[in-house]
């Protein structure tokens, strides 16, 4: 009757009140375990051996892990970390390569994307634009955005560091208060919470990674994949009046 109606109109509804929707790219919009990523590390170390002379592919792994803890991309882990002097773009597409030997088509994340027609909707990524957008192309998810935020714009700063999603909310308008972010990454979460946003992890081989490193943090919500069925689970309060 009444009273149960009127307690579950006062249950906090997860959700309810966004309107806009930010997205990592990198195991959030595709599955991490399709082997890109590891190629693309791979390829770092192929840089740092060819490019940048160090020795050998196992000291440029343990050169990349000590700095990556630190820093949080590779691309600052090489400049900043160990003083490496390259060139940026040239970088950027040689650890890259061409997303489309291991993407394809996320149809999954499309649908969930068009769902929401009234939500602005942007990617944070700690990858260069050019190259992330390269990605989304091959998802087939390139059109679906307001914009794609990344290395080049963060500069000298990236996820998780709250400075980057500051600059980001800053020039994008974006008010984490009203704002779902997804990401596979806990440590960007952990972040992102403390802002106001509303968190989804993407559940994957990142977070089973991080386990134990963020003290028991947990997100608002937790899904295996972007997409409309689990989300519809995750935060009902987004499907209000949509």
């Amino acid at each position: 009757g009444g009273a149960a109606r009127g307690s579950a109109m006062s249950a906090q509804k997860l959700g309810a009140g966004v309107h806009t929707l930010l997205f990592d790219l990198d195991g959030t919009l595709y599955p991490i375990e399709n082997g890109y990523e590891e190629k693309v590390r791979e390829r770092v170390f192929e840089f740092m051996v060819d490019e940048l002379k160090v020795p050998s592919i196992e000291q440029a792994k343990e050169m990349w892990w000590e700095h990556f803890k630190v820093y949080n991309q590779t691309l600052r882990s090489l400049r900043q970390g160990m003083g490496f002097e390259f060139d940026r773009d040239k970088y950027w597409s040689h650890v890259r390569g061409d997303p489309a030997d291991f993407l394809q088509a996320n149809f999954d994340a499309l649908e969930m994307l068009r769902s929401f027609p009234g939500c602005k909707k942007f990617v944070l990524t700690n990858c260069a634009e050019k190259q992330a957008i390269e990605a989304l192309q091959v998802l087939g998810l390139e059109g679906e955005f307001d914009g794609v935020y990344g290395a080049d714009f963060m500069g000298d700063v990236c996820k998780p560091e709250r400075a980057a999603f500051e600059a980001v909310c800053a020039r994008a308008k974006i008010d984490p208060n009203g704002t779902v972010f997804f990401e596979d990454s806990v440590k960007n979460l952990v972040t992102a919470k403390e802002m106001g946003f509303t968190t989804v992890l993407v559940r994957g081989k990142t977070a089973a990674e991080e386990a134990g490193q963020n003290g028991g943090f947990k997100p608002d919500a937790t899904i295996s994949a972007v997409n409309l069925k689990e989300l519809r689970e995750a935060l009902p309060g987004l499907f209000i009046g949509a």
